[in-house]
């Protein structure tokens, strides 16, 4: 009976992941809230890409780009709400890459910014999934989910490396 009334306790404490979900440490709630909104700030970066950009090219990638990212995004909530129900992720973006969406939009040069800003969010976004990666302590779940997306980042960043520069 002590032995029950023991694994009921630890249950209810959070130390034993329960069955219908398991509880995310900090470390994992820090990737999963840095990688939706890297995923949200590409999805506006490639809207307003879209919108202001007049090269078919780039509204081309951009729209393919927005509709993986948002693919993308679906596969992390469903991972996120397997693991952790109660967990909100964010719909917007940081501060920073709030910042770089206003230089988009008021960019003279939009392909241009939009071709560097997907460059260097790429590498970030992958760096963010390559540390997560190596953690022992990581979420095996989120672990594979950041695994099976690693190689679309990698293409969508040789997609975006691909684009003829944009005449200044």
């Amino acid at each position: 009976m002590a032995g029950k009334f023991f694994l009921l306790a630890a249950l209810l404490a959070g130390l034993i992941p329960a069955a219908f979900g398991q509880r995310l440490t900090s470390h994992d709630k820090t990737f999963v809230v840095n990688a939706v909104q890297a995923n949200n700030y590409e999805i506006q970066a490639s809207l307003l890409a879209n919108k202001y950009s007049n090269n078919p090219v780039y509204r081309r990638y951009a729209i393919s780009l927005a509709n993986s990212q948002t693919e993308q995004s679906g596969q992390l909530q469903s991972t996120v709400a397997d693991q952790d129900p109660s967990m909100r992720l964010p719909t917007g973006v940081s501060p920073a890459e709030q910042r770089q969406l206003n230089a988009l939009k008021n960019s003279r040069n939009v392909d241009a910014t939009f071709r560097n800003q997907m460059i260097a969010s790429h590498l970030a976004t992958m760096r963010i999934y390559q540390t997560y990666i190596v953690q022992p302590d990581a979420n095996s779940e989120l672990k594979q989910m950041a695994e099976e997306l690693l190689p679309k980042l990698e293409q969508q960043l040789e997609d975006a490396r691909n684009l003829a520069p944009p005449s200044q």
